[in-house]
């Protein structure tokens, strides 16, 4: 792209989150450990080839102009190398403590841990230009590229509004963001705390210090992961669903009586949009009182019900036009529209499975993240993301709950041995 050209305006989303992040910076992380070491030279040439193959991750954001534009940048993504053995969930941490600034571009970079045996990448994005979707094809690719992969040219993405005015009333597609089927037997009896006036509470902004979050982590193993997916087909419901209400169940025992739970919703999966790197989401949240929880199970296909009422392509292009026609005329209207849009206990943003390439000598060992902090008091932010068969959670807050990560994964061991009620042993099969 030629330096300074406009690539295009900053779609209404878009121009919310930089609004936000004039005084919020927002930016996630992704990590991927490989099997073998990588050279920082090495790194360098896939990031160009990275840079080439998504058109947003060569651009800088300019607000000067009447409208916010995405103008084509002239450096490479940024790249730097951490001190040999440095713990993965360190550098995640700092990455949250430095904004990536909106100029000169890119809105992107990356931190190269080498190890004894093999590496660990840290691919850290500006929310402006992706979400964490985006950034997983983002990071894939790149270990294709670290691979020998060569990397088709991408085109420019469209702003999510154009492409979901064009979405209307169409059909469910039957996905849901984690890439589970849509329900099946469950009826769509409303979640008594979808009317609960705690649902819409606001959330309170923390002014951003560059204060390091907490970041813990929790890989299952394939046998666990492998349970679970096969409850939730047998008990109707989605991986999801069943991580919002392990989450759900570990805060009521904390003492929790009402608990929220925000998860993002794949625009790309629920409307059958295509995959780049951009901003392609929109949020959901769900709720549950203490007095209303009647089993795990339960509280899990609630879940799934009220997330895919949430979720259809009608009800998403509704939310996109009605944002389109009052867009945020500025910083403070963002952070109104933001903290009574995404104020929760906890956000689950689950990328579902992972599929990397299996070409070239560069082993994928393990995913993590995505990993971001949104400067909002109390806020518990979780990525999950499963690849080789195993489900990982990594949370970041700045108020951490001891042992939520690792009791979440109890509460579905737990959930996963119990016996089905009622339903025969293949049932899973189904779907």
């Amino acid at each position: 792209m030629e330096q300074g050209r406009v690539v295009r305006p900053l779609g209404a989303f878009e121009r919310t989150i930089d609004f936000y992040t004039h005084r919020n910076p927002v930016q996630f992380s992704l990590v991927a450990e490989l099997d073998h070491r990588v050279s920082a030279r090495t790194l360098a040439s896939a990031l160009a080839a990275l840079r080439d193959r998504h058109p947003l991750l060569g651009v800088a954001v300019d607000r000067t102009a009447p409208e916010a534009v995405f103008r084509a940048c002239e450096g490479a993504i940024p790249h730097e190398t951490a001190a040999d053995g440095t713990p993965w969930q360190s550098v995640v941490a700092v990455e949250q403590t430095r904004p990536i600034p909106p100029e000169p571009g890119p809105l992107a970079r990356a931190v190269l841990v080498p190890r004894e045996s093999g590496c660990a990448v840290v691919l850290t994005f500006a929310h402006q230009i992706a979400d964490g979707v985006g950034g997983l094809r983002a990071l894939l690719d790149l270990v294709a590229a670290l691979g020998g992969e060569e990397l088709a040219r991408g085109d420019v993405p469209q702003a999510q509004e154009e492409l979901l005015a064009r979405v209307g009333t169409a059909a469910d597609s039957g996905e849901t963001a984690t890439g589970t089927p849509a329900d099946s037997g469950e009826t769509a009896t409303s979640t008594p705390a979808e009317d609960d006036e705690r649902m819409s509470a606001v959330g309170e902004l923390v002014p951003f210090s560059g204060r390091r979050p907490h970041v813990d982590a929790l890989a299952l193993d394939q046998g666990l992961t492998a349970r679970l997916v096969r409850r939730c087909r047998q008990e109707r419901t989605s991986v999801h669903a069943a991580l919002c209400a392990a989450a759900t169940v570990v805060l009521h025992r904390r003492g929790r009586e009402f608990v929220r739970v925000l998860s993002p919703v794949d625009l790309r999966r629920a409307a059958g949009l295509p995959d780049e790197v951009v901003v392609r989401f929109a949020g959901a949240r769900t709720g549950s009182a203490t007095h209303g929880v009647e089993g795990f199970w339960t509280l899990s296909r609630r879940t799934r019900a009220s997330l895919s009422r949430q979720r259809t392509p009608a009800a998403l292009a509704a939310g996109a036009a009605a944002l389109a026609a009052h867009p945020p005329s500025g910083s403070g209207d963002a952070e109104a529209m933001m903290t009574a849009a995404t104020a929760a206990d906890l956000q689950i943003t689950n990328l579902g499975v992972a599929h990397p390439s299996r070409q070239g000598p560069c082993a994928l060992s393990a995913l993590w993240g995505p990993a971001q902090i949104t400067q909002l008091r109390g806020e518990h932010v979780l990525g999950v993301v499963t690849v080789g068969g195993r489900l990982r959670m990594t949370e970041l807050t700045h108020d951490p709950v001891p042992g939520l990560v690792p009791e979440m994964g109890a509460v579905l061991a737990e959930a996963c041995a119990e016996s089905p009620r009622g339903l025969p042993d293949d049932e899973g099969e189904r779907d």
